[in-house]
């Protein structure tokens, strides 16, 4: 049954629904399916359940893809929330699990830098090193670094202090108690907030 909200409509009344739109805010209304399918074929119910391991991990890493998917979602009228579903719904393995490798976080414009991989001397510490790549001139010396690592087995995730893009190194500190494996991304941002593309980088 539709109710009324600040003289909106939300709900179904008769054959159609009524609903505000989350990101326009203009009421809508569309009309109800005459007949509601749903199929349990394996292939849908693996889809399902690859849409809810997406979402629980939108859940778990907003702190990071917040802001790297900022300015895109705004492009695409969408949530950063949304957005991180749309471009991560397709990251999964052949058994159903979540292929962390192939991650969205960030997504933009601004030239990457490039990570060999990242030396653990200690059990939590890492030392990283990276091509400043600093381009014409030093243009983009001052964009910042935001590091992000997440642990699996206890959902945790850590975005770290930014570093210069100029600095050419980081060392972070995990927390003791984190199991591996641990994955570990990053992205750039410049004053203006945009971003770069995700940045995946190899543990060991």
């Amino acid at each position: 049954m539709a109710t009324e909200i600040n003289g909106r409509l939300s709900g179904k009344l008769g054959n159609r629904i009524y609903y505000v739109d989350p990101v326009t805010g203009i009421q809508r209304v569309r009309q109800c399916p005459k007949k509601v399918r749903n199929p349990r074929s394996p292939l849908q119910t693996g889809h399902r359940g690859n849409f809810g391991l997406i979402s629980h991990l939108s859940s778990l890493m907003s702190e990071a893809y917040d802001l790297g998917l900022h300015h895109h979602a705004r492009r695409a009228k969408l949530r950063p929330y949304n957005d991180f579903r749309s471009l991560n719904k397709d990251c999964f393995t052949p058994d159903g699990n979540i292929d962390y490798q192939r991650l969205v976080l960030s997504r933009g414009s601004i030239p990457k830098v490039y990570f060999d991989h990242a030396d653990m001397p200690h059990d939590n510490i890492l030392h990283l090193s990276f091509d400043p790549d600093l381009m014409t001139n030093g243009a983009y010396r001052n964009d910042k670094l935001r590091l992000y690592a997440f642990c699996p087995a206890l959902e945790q995730g850590m975005l770290f202090p930014p570093v210069l893009r100029s600095d050419g190194s980081a060392t972070i500190e995990l927390p003791e108690e984190w199991q591996q494996p641990v994955h570990l991304y990053a992205f750039l941002l410049n004053s203006r907030g945009y971003a770069s593309d995700t940045i995946y980088i190899p543990i060991g």
